[in-house]
């Protein structure tokens, strides 16, 4: 163990070289620690950021795609294929999901029952000849009422949020089949209804009718003509909640609108997208599976690009300290040719020399690894911090030139009309090291020192004790 007594001696013999190569171990090891702690900020931010937008994934329209088929086919509308139930009916079953909620877009005209009229509607003309459906006779017609079929009422934004909330009866569940329905307080109290009571609605396509029985009476805080339009089924009073299959024929196609999964773990949403597109057979030129992604892209596009970027600093920092180690231990080697002669010729083996050169560049990289543990935290936080603010102000300057017109795309009844969590840029990250870090950076940096190190001390391999010294002669 000789060779590391003369290592430690020629450590402190050497006091100036010596303090040099801490100096380039120490940078290297806080540029590798702070990208590692950005790393593992930026997956910590990226579970922050899918707990605050919900663990939900819905499968929806894709209308990006919809608009650029419109604009190659100048306009001319493609119809689009129903998403039925027979699709999708294995993906409620994967392990992620916890809950589920399908969501049916219909309209229905009048038989037996009245609408509520609007507050603002003079005549039909206010609506600016806005028709929705067609009838088998080929005349437009305005509905009568707006209808929504769900598996779960209760599950909706809009009971939830108390904008809406059943007064009397029950609400739909999973269990309820056949049509049923839920009608507003305004529209039962007009025709007389209470639950059990029986009505009727007309497909406005085919122009059948269908009885439907009052499985509950909700009451809607919205008042009557705060519509921007003032037609009948546009009212809140006359939306009608019923079940999916009892809406379905009254829907284009006998389509749903949406279908909404609810995760165990919002960490499962990626992986749960990738089975539901496996064991459903949905149209991938249409719909989408979405997790509110634009949102989610929002928030993450700034800490994303900082975490890129530390990518690259690691890499070029493992490299470039690298060679620059390797440049210092070879300028070493040669400056100690004599030294190397003379223990060579007193017979010290070849292995013993180049592990006294390796141990004086692990104790030095040992104090320059202890050192960065103290202080990469703090480096990391600062470099983030200062990266992030440019990334994060070039994400506002890009939102703020981006045009906001365009066409907008909506369904007149609007579906689930809960607003989705908006994605707010994260501009603020803790960087912490952990221990995961400090082991990845010390295996690391142990690498590089090894590789550094003993490429240069094949040097020492080839040649013999008298060559050196006849050398250094």
């Amino acid at each position: 163990m000789d060779f590391i007594r003369r290592a430690c001696i020629s450590i402190w013999a050497k006091k100036g070289k010596s303090f040099l190569m801490l100096i380039l171990l120490f940078v290297l090891c806080s540029l590798v620690f702070a990208g590692f702690a950005i790393q593992s900020a930026t997956r910590a931010s990226e579970d922050i950021a899918r707990k605050k937008l919900g663990g939900d994934v819905t499968l929806t329209l894709d209308m990006d795609k919809l608009m650029k088929k419109m604009e190659k086919s100048n306009g001319n509308f493609e119809e689009i294929p129903p998403l039925t139930l027979k699709n999708i009916e294995k993906v409620k079953n994967l392990k992620a999901v916890a809950d589920y909620q399908y969501i049916v877009d219909a309209f229905a005209g009048k038989v037996d029952k009245s609408p509520v009229k609007s507050d603002k509607k003079e005549d039909d003309n206010q609506a600016g000849g806005m028709t929705v459906a067609g009838s088998s006779d080929g005349k437009a017609k305005m509905p009568d009422f707006a209808m929504m079929g769900t598996n779960k009422t209760n599950s909706l934004a809009t009971f939830k949020n108390g904008k809406e909330k059943i007064i009397s009866g029950k609400p739909i569940t999973n269990k309820d089949k056949g049509n049923l329905a839920l009608i507003e307080k305004r529209f039962a109290d007009q025709n007389k209804l209470k639950v059990g009571d029986t009505f009727q609605l007309k497909d406005l396509e085919t122009n059948k009718s269908q009885k439907f029985t009052v499985h509950g009476i909700y009451e809607n805080k919205e008042v009557s003509g705060s519509q921007q339009f003032p037609v009948d089924f546009m009212e809140p009073a006359n939306k009608i909640y019923t079940t999916v299959d009892g809406a379905m024929p009254f829907s284009h196609n006998g389509s749903l609108a949406s279908a909404k999964y609810s995760m165990t773990d919002p960490k499962l949403i990626d992986s749960f997208k990738k089975a539901a597109a496996d064991v459903s057979s949905v149209d991938k030129d249409f719909y989408k599976w979405d997790a509110n992604d634009a949102a989610y892209k929002t928030m993450m596009q700034p800490i994303q690009n900082v975490a890129s970027f530390a990518n690259i600093i690691v890499i070029i920092t493992a490299l470039a300290g690298g060679l620059i180690l390797a440049l210092l231990v070879l300028l070493s080697i040669r400056e100690r040719r004599f030294e190397m002669g003379v223990l060579l010729s007193l017979g010290e083996n070849k292995a013993k020399l180049i592990g006294q050169f390796l141990v004086e560049v692990i104790l030095i990289g040992m104090i320059a690894f202890s050192a960065a543990c103290l202080t990469s935290e703090a480096i990391g936080q600062t470099v983030t911090d200062q990266m992030l603010n440019k990334e994060v102000q070039q994400a506002k300057d890009e939102e703020a030139n981006t045009p906001s017109g365009g066409m907008q795309m909506a369904t007149v009844i609007g579906g689930e009309q809960g607003e989705k969590p908006k994605g707010e840029v994260i501009d603020k990250v803790d960087v912490h090291i952990s221990q995961q870090d400090m082991v990845e950076v010390g295996g690391i940096g142990l690498l590089v020192v090894i590789i550094a190190t003993l490429l240069p001390c094949l040097f020492i391999i080839r040649l013999q004790p008298k060559m050196i010294l006849s050398k250094n002669d």
